[in-house]
């Protein structure tokens, strides 16, 4: 038997015990339990400190330990950007890569996440490593205009990916209505703060982010994008096309497996 195993067992044992309780006591029980798990964060030690996570379902932990190494070209990213900038992380989960920017202490970073349970740990995280003067963390989905998505997404699956576009025959949990709102509306209706870096992994809505950024991104001051995609699909060709009228080229392509590549852009 492995410690996976072992780990298993005790851990049925312990939900079989806390069901047999009288309900009152289950209620308390269980209450003060999670609240208990949830304070317990999970720290992990990066060359700019360490980094704490709170930990609800498997995904988190997942995220929490490959932090350095599920996507290491994000993180060499990351750490060239010039100092005193502005990063958007678009698309953030649960805050891996926008902690890290919060971590140099010269970067202001704005994180999306449209999914409400990812949102949550987002938000949590910040505060948990008090990075919330640095890092300000929004619950909006980013998309060619203002609209209301049907995102699809269980709210008891924390730290999963979710989409907009699910496919016809793919089995859903659940739905959340979330706000789309563009990248010009942000900046031009919403005042905020322009980027120079942008990080986008929403896969299936990207082009429609570029175009919904196109004034945005002909500003100077935009340095670079970094982007998850299938570069060599139709709408991997269409972004690169995009990105390039407005100034850009690819600087690096660090893959990282599964097919996609995480496509540096930077201007011309």
């Amino acid at each position: 038997m492995t410690d996976r195993d072992d780990t298993k067992e005790e851990f049925a044992a312990v939900l079989r015990r806390l069901r047999q309780l009288p309900e009152a006591a289950r209620a308390r029980l269980q209450s003060r339990f999670s609240q208990a798990l949830l304070d317990e964060t999970f720290e992990i030690a990066t060359p700019r400190g360490p980094l704490a996570f709170v930990l609800l379902g498997r995904g988190s932990a997942i995220r929490a330990r490959a932090v350095l190494t599920k996507q290491p070209g994000t993180i060499e990213w990351i750490d060239s950007f010039r100092p005193n900038s502005v990063f958007w992380d678009v698309g953030a989960n649960v805050g891996v890569y926008a902690l890290y920017a919060g971590l140099r202490g010269d970067t202001k970073v704005v994180a999306f996440e449209p999914a409400a349970v990812n949102y949550f740990l987002l938000a949590a995280n910040c505060e948990a490593n008090r990075l919330d003067s640095r890092v300000d963390c929004l619950l909006v989905g980013l998309g060619s205009g203002g609209a209301i998505g049907r995102l699809a997404v269980s709210q008891f699956s924390p730290a999963e990916s979710f989409t907009f576009r699910a496919k016809p025959d793919e089995p859903i949990r659940a739905r959340q209505a979330a706000v789309i709102l563009s990248m010009d509306q942000l900046v031009e209706e919403f005042g905020l703060e322009p980027p120079n870096y942008i990080k986008i992994d929403v896969p299936g809505l990207t082009e429609e982010i570029v175009a919904g950024g196109a004034r945005t991104l002909a500003r100077p001051d935009v340095r670079e994008l970094h982007i998850e995609m299938r570069e060599r699909s139709g709408s991997g060709q269409r972004i690169v096309a995009a990105l390039a009228d407005l100034g850009f080229a690819v600087a690096a392509r660090p893959a990282h497996g599964g097919g996609t590549t995480d496509v540096t852009f930077a201007r011309t």
